[in-house]
């Protein structure tokens, strides 16, 4: 093995590091939403962002990686040797490279044979930190993957990036918050915001005799988010079901998650309203975040055919949706490509699934899953959520499936009164 040196602005570096003051912290849902993301679109087990301390890598974040394990040593570690260039480091094979083949992480857990490491720089221009994805077979780096891999990469660094901004806009708000004796005004004016949204969430007509039917729950939080959801009738025979997040809280998110969703719904768009893919391939060239106050936002939009009983779906940036067959079996519908706003032109897949009479499906957003709770303090998390979707059933007279699903995860979080983050849950039931 041999231990990455040590670059010549080290000194200048660790201090540029420090001044981030993210060693040590919480996890946070922006630095996670990137990780996860980096592992969908690479299609690798393990992805993680990693700050490179004088004698250690700490992971900001990870996916994939033993839950306790937060750090490991800078000499051990792939990303000591990253940083010392400012293009990405490939290791198609490390059982070939002199650098790694009898490390500890390739001879043992987690047992690495493919590596790709990208750089990330601070403000200052010091590389400080790691975007890493991880295979445990080696691979090919293809041209394509190394474009996405800087696409990704982009964006770790641009959060790196707001990190003075955010301290610096924090400080703001602590200040007016001081001196501004308006508060119960602009509370009212948020409230009044807020039931703006509300307003374009659909109406609950769908009748008991329809084949489809169709609930949802929404329960906005003490900030105002940015997320929607809808459901409408294309034509005889298609209909559509979608749920989008818009990034970020405050007025900006919500007048874009309102101008997506009526973008949706009033057929404005150019793309064809049955295909799905071109749907979200056009969403996102509508909605570019440079136009938007730099925010993108994530989308699952499907397509149920009732004469063939078939559901075309696609996901952008958005975690799948959950399909529970008549017998109890659960699914997960949806692969995520890069979220709406960030890449022009990008390219989206849909996929498609019969339905058999009796199934439900469920689309939500992260808010309901991404909650804490237990001795633990653990993650709900996807399978979290999808078990307590799966328990669901109509035993229950007192509550419908929604309203027992909301009621689970307030159990597991203690969560009584407002959640962090907007909730948004919509049933799908093909009753016929």
């Amino acid at each position: 093995m041999i231990a990455p040196v040590l670059p010549e602005n080290e000194e200048e570096r660790l201090a540029s590091l420090h001044a981030l003051e993210l060693l040590d912290s919480p996890s946070e849902q922006r630095f996670d939403q990137i990780v996860s993301l980096a592992k969908a679109v690479m299609g690798v087990p393990i992805a993680y962002i990693a700050l490179i301390d004088s004698d250690r890598q700490w992971f900001k974040s990870k996916i994939g990686l033993c839950d306790v394990v937060t750090q490991t040593p800078r000499d051990e570690s792939f990303c000591g040797h990253a940083i010392l260039q400012d293009t990405p480091l490939v290791v198609e094979d490390a059982l070939k490279d002199p650098r790694f083949f009898d490390n500890p992480m390739v001879t043992g857990e987690p047992y690495v044979r493919f590596y790709a490491g990208h750089p990330l720089k601070s403000q200052s221009g010091h590389n400080v930190a790691t975007l890493c994805v991880v295979d445990t077979q080696p691979r090919m780096f293809t041209d394509d993957d190394m474009t996405k891999f800087h696409h990704l990469a982009a964006m770790a660094e641009r959060e790196l990036g707001m990190l003075g901004v955010i301290a610096t806009q924090r400080d703001m708000i602590e200040t007016r918050n001081a001196l501004v004796a308006s508060q119960q005004a602009l509370a009212r004016e948020l409230s009044e915001a807020a039931e703006y949204v509300t307003q374009f969430l659909p109406a609950r007509e769908v009748g008991i005799d329809e084949p489809v039917h169709i609930d949802y729950q929404f329960i906005a939080s003490s900030r105002l988010g940015g997320d929607l959801l809808g459901y409408h009738d294309i034509d005889d025979d298609h209909q559509a079901f979608w749920l989008l997040d818009v990034t970020g809280h405050g007025v900006g998110a919500s007048l874009l998650s309102v101008s997506a969703g009526n973008a949706i719904r009033s057929g404005q768009l150019s793309a064809d309203p049955r295909d799905p893919a071109a749907l979200v391939q056009t969403l996102n060239n509508a909605f570019p975040m440079e136009r938007n106050n730099d925010k993108f936002f994530t989308i699952w939009y499907g397509v149920y055919q009732r004469s063939t009983r078939t559901l075309t779906y696609a996901a952008a940036g958005h975690h799948p949706a959950v399909l529970i067959s008549r017998e109890g079996e659960r699914q997960s519908l949806g692969i995520p490509g890069l979220m709406i706003g960030v890449v022009p032109d990008t390219k989206y897949t849909a996929e498609s699934i019969h339905i058999e009479p009796g199934s439900r499906l469920y689309l939500f957003s992260d808010g309901l899953y991404e909650v804490r709770g237990g001795e633990d303090d653990k993650l709900l998390g996807l399978d979290g959520i999808g078990d307590i979707i799966r328990q669901a059933n109509c035993g229950d007279c007192s509550k419908t499936r929604l309203e027992q699903v909301i009621h689970q995860v307030r159990d597991y979080s203690g969560i009584r009164e407002s959640f962090a983050d907007d909730v948004s849950l919509l049933e799908v039931a093909f009753v016929q």
